[in-house]
């Protein structure tokens, strides 16, 4: 998937307006429809502050395939704690921070 199409995917799963993300990155409204319309190309110091606010790498914006989730080398997990990690992957940002508080609701109940 390119560049364009990646940035507005994320932009559309993380229910963030074009303006918005100008407004996180300090860009103009128009220049994230440029990006997202190949008329346009994010400088580094850009790309770098798209991929924090998205919370991805760099090399996932910018490479033209989608890298599936690897937990680090020599990381042993469960197949079900590796599935747990790749849906995980997978979310929103509003979808994972929603997941945290769950999970903390469940801890607090499993202490009970």
């Amino acid at each position: 998937m390119s560049f364009d199409k990646k940035l507005k995917e994320l932009r559309h799963k993380n229910e963030m307006t074009q303006k918005y993300v100008a407004a996180c990155i300090n860009v103009a409204r128009s220049t994230i429809a440029g990006y997202e319309t190949k008329s346009r190309q994010p400088s580094h110091e850009k790309l770098t502050a798209l991929a924090n606010l998205f919370h991805v790498s760099v090399d996932y914006l910018i490479e033209d395939n989608t890298i599936e989730f690897e937990p680090a080398r020599g990381l042993a997990c469960h197949p079900e704690e590796l599935a747990l990690l790749k849906r995980y992957h997978n979310l929103s940002l509003r979808s994972k921070q929603s997941l945290m508080e769950y999970m903390e609701l469940l801890e607090l109940r499993d202490k009970n």
